[in-house]
């Protein structure tokens, strides 16, 4: 629904901003609107192939599955995940409304434009059906309660990861966007492996940590499918992929830099700040390039540019 929602207000706002005119000409064709509308794209394609993902794993998973035990069973499987794009749809559609409501200028408060109400429907996702810091609390909440009962073998996990980000690697990747997605994967671990660690069952006190975890895996979970779906797509798709892992690895940074100095001190803290730093590093990109290319596609659309 939130994705749906955030695909429609996309339409509004490529359609205004194709039709609005200031300094002579369309504000579709000024750089801060492009900015938006592809920033706008990206985001949504990445929730939308995460709810895809999501979905086909949960279909795939109650295959030959009889009776609402089994059938819950195997739903169950998947809380996490459910979890996950729950937060991020949500989270989207408010982002791309207020972004709406921008492109719209003064006529976006008004209620002659549905754009106003969009901005205000919006708000209820974050609240209802768990609140997204509940959900928050539940992706790493989860993990960690499987692993402290031997269910998974997340600490060991990350004792390996430790011993592995020590070891200075020289080999570039074959696939660079699976090795950084991979790299968030990693990064998320190794935060909740330090957490569990230090706190052990009190580690669901320390919701700001949790709530960094849950962030990253995230945007691990949203980048990863969005990857996997645009290189069977192609067209505008690798470049809304692409937008949105360079931008999930600087907020991982961020992130993790913010909740590690709770977990280690003196020596190990640098060299866990070190690792995490290591873990998001990517060269420089043309980020302006690549969300004008979107907003292009956008607007020759007057919309989301992805049909199926």
């Amino acid at each position: 629904g939130a994705v749906g929602g955030a695909k429609r207000a996309l339409e509004l706002s490529a359609k205004y901003a194709k039709e609005r005119h200031q300094f002579g000409r369309p504000i579709g064709s000024f750089g801060l609107i492009q900015h938006k509308l592809g920033e706008m794209a990206s985001r949504i394609y990445a929730a939308e192939s995460a709810v895809y993902r999501t979905v086909g794993l949960i279909d795939e998973a109650l295959q030959g599955k009889k009776g609402p035990e089994a059938v819950m069973a195997g739903i169950e499987e998947y809380a996490v995940e459910a979890s996950i794009i729950k937060v991020l749809g949500s989270e989207v559609l408010d982002y791309v409304v207020d972004e709406g409501v921008q492109i719209h200028g003064g006529y976006g408060y008004s209620q002659e434009y549905p754009i106003e109400r969009a901005y205000r429907d919006a708000r209820i996702n974050r609240i209802f059906e768990g609140t997204n810091e509940i959900n928050r609390l539940l992706i790493p909440g989860m993990l960690l309660r499987r692993a402290l009962k031997g269910q998974l073998p997340l600490f060991q996990a990350a004792m390996k990861l430790q011993k592995e980000l020590l070891e200075p690697s020289f080999e570039e990747p074959e696939d660079l966007e699976a090795h950084q997605v991979a790299a968030l994967k990693k990064l998320a671990l190794m935060v909740a492996g330090l957490a569990a660690q230090k706190y052990g069952q009190k580690v669901e006190e320390e919701q700001e940590v949790l709530g960094a975890v849950a962030d990253i895996l995230i945007d691990a979970y949203a980048a990863e499918s969005a990857l996997l779906r645009a290189r069977r797509l192609g067209g505008v798709a690798p470049a809304m992929a692409r937008l949105y892992l360079l931008q999930a690895l600087d907020r991982a940074q961020a992130w993790a830099l913010s909740v590690l100095p709770r977990l280690v001190e003196g020596d190990e803290a640098r060299v866990v700040y070190s690792a995490a730093r290591r873990l998001t590093k990517h060269e420089p990109v043309d980020l302006v390039a690549l969300t004008r290319e979107v907003a292009g596609a956008v607007l020759e659309a007057e919309g989301y540019p992805i049909l199926h």
